[in-house]
């Protein structure tokens, strides 16, 4: 990963607001037209919610801007009120609308071990499913995120970390799967991240795995770059874990177990 990466802030939220200040003391930056540059990193701030952004790729494009990667440095709110660091994937999945935008497996893969390196004390880490918007960008890209309470949004020490972890991405080629099952939070997932050497693309949930059809499947896949796939079968329903089973049989996507995962993809 050599090209531009585009990091998107928003004043209107106060965690990005955060991440924005600190990645702002972390190197010197220039002035660009809309944006502030350093080496291969651009940063953009706007006055809008990150979830509801629209046409990314072309306001990007009007600064002439052509990032290979999109971060986008987010809250999280969850009723848990856990602190939290982590990221996503972004797509909108209902019964009438499944539209994903393109996922970064292997960034999104180097920023959770660029967290755990760090080691910010009291706070969870893992990866999410794929969820809310924007749905529509095309560029690779993730969502960076402090949560889960307006205490851990604005705390300086998390704003440094997810800084310092975008900062140091590093995205590798490897093997990627689509993830199907598990909790919102993705825990065997995000094991395997952590355990082998593979990552992951976009990943549903076992509330979101119902409103995949072929289609879907085939969507996810495509905006994955994914070669395998892994069901948390512990989560699922014999009956739904069968039903995704034949899809992927014909989609000819290999399905793979954790013990497999780890012994065929070891971490390096």
């Amino acid at each position: 990963m050599n090209g531009e990466i585009a990091v998107i802030c928003s004043r209107a939220d106060p965690a990005s607001l955060n991440i924005f200040e600190c990645l702002l003391k972390m190197q010197d930056w220039k002035t660009g037209e809309g944006y502030v540059f350093s080496g291969r990193w651009r940063l953009v701030i706007h006055e809008g919610k990150q979830s509801t952004l629209s046409h990314l790729d072309e306001m990007l494009t009007a600064r002439s801007l052509k990032p290979e990667l999109i971060v986008f440095a987010s809250r999280h709110e969850a009723k848990s009120a856990l602190p939290w660091l982590g990221g996503h994937f972004t797509g909108v999945m209902e019964e009438e609308k499944f539209s994903l935008s393109a996922a970064a497996p292997f960034a999104l893969r180097s920023f959770l071990h660029n967290l755990r390196d760090i080691s910010l004390p009291g706070y969870a880490l893992s990866a999410e499913a794929t969820h809310h918007g924007p749905a529509d960008v095309t560029t690779p890209c993730f969502f960076a995120e402090i949560g889960s309470t307006e205490r851990e949004w604005r705390d300086p020490q998390a704003g440094r970390a997810v800084a310092r972890a975008i900062l140091a991405l590093e995205e590798k080629e490897g093997p990627v799967f689509l993830g199907l099952g598990g909790g919102h939070y993705v825990a065997r997932e995000t094991d395997l991240i952590f355990q082998s050497s593979v990552a992951f693309g976009h990943l549903f949930s076992n509330y979101q795995t119902e409103n995949l059809n072929l289609d879907a499947l085939k969507l996810a896949c495509q905006k994955s770059g994914a070669d395998y796939a892994y069901l948390d079968r512990k989560s699922l329903r014999s009956q739904e874990r069968r039903r995704l089973e034949e899809l992927l049989a014909q989609m000819d996507l290999p399905v793979l177990r954790s013990k497999e995962i780890r012994d065929q993809f070891p971490l390096a």
